[in-house]
């Protein structure tokens, strides 16, 4: 086997390393809680923490209202108790009846209010659980197929490193500096194929006893891109 196809097939394994390498990169950068998530949890405690107020809110009107009311029943029995006889005393309880009931309307506006404030926030609760559990179950169905990607690339990987090993065990040291010198010097590209007299990275012709040479397995560079060229 000619040198120049023993390093054009080391290529073709370096290549498939490097790809796999950059996936396996992405695969792992990728596990984990995606945004979609973490932003859905977020929203949903958001949103609970908003509806607990409002429900500390609404215990706090209800007693508000609870002792409005008792203060209301403690008027209204006395006031007809037909025990006050002070008609300046009659009037300061019927004034204080007023008020009471007065503000017994306020607080039962407010809380009808803050009802309708609660049972927005528990609809909107229930749809960004559900929400939630949509990303996640999302997710969990991602990171399964990842976490199996992520295990055959490493197979994957530790049989090209292996076969890597042993063809450039085969190969001389000078050769194996010049392809890692073209390589790193030509964007991971050293040895390029032949095909009919043509360069297949710059699409330029060949002469014809520069593309018989190759054929035969010499080591000849293109003039153009001057990668070292194989014939096939």
């Amino acid at each position: 086997m000619s040198v120049v196809r023993q390093l054009y097939q080391l290529q073709l394994v370096d290549n498939d390393h490097t790809a796999k390498s950059q996936r396996l990169a992405e695969v792992v950068a990728s596990l984990g809680e995606g945004d979609d998530v973490i932003q859905a949890r977020e929203k949903v405690a958001e949103t609970e923490v908003a509806l607990n107020e409002l429900m500390t809110q609404m215990r706090v009107l209800e007693l508000d209202i609870a002792t409005v009311n008792s203060k209301l029943k403690a008027n209204q029995d006395r006031l007809y108790s037909g025990r006050v006889k002070n008609p300046k005393e009659l009037g300061s309880l019927q004034d204080e009846s007023v008020a009471l009931r007065r503000r017994t309307a306020e607080l039962e506006d407010d809380q009808l209010e803050l009802m309708i404030g609660i049972e927005e926030q528990e609809a909107e609760l229930v749809e960004r659980q559900a929400r939630l559990l949509q990303f996640e179950s999302q997710w969990a169905a991602e990171q399964a197929s990842l976490r199996e990607e992520k295990g055959r690339l490493d197979i994957g990987l530790a049989e090209l490193e292996e076969q890597r090993e042993g063809m450039r065990a085969r190969i001389g040291a000078g050769d194996l500096d010049l392809y890692d010198d073209l390589r790193a010097r030509l964007g991971g590209v050293g040895v390029v194929l032949l095909k009919r007299g043509l360069c297949r990275m710059c699409n330029v012709d060949v002469p014809t006893g520069l593309a018989r040479a190759v054929e035969r397995g010499e080591m000849h560079y293109c003039p153009t891109c001057n990668r070292l060229l194989y014939g096939g």
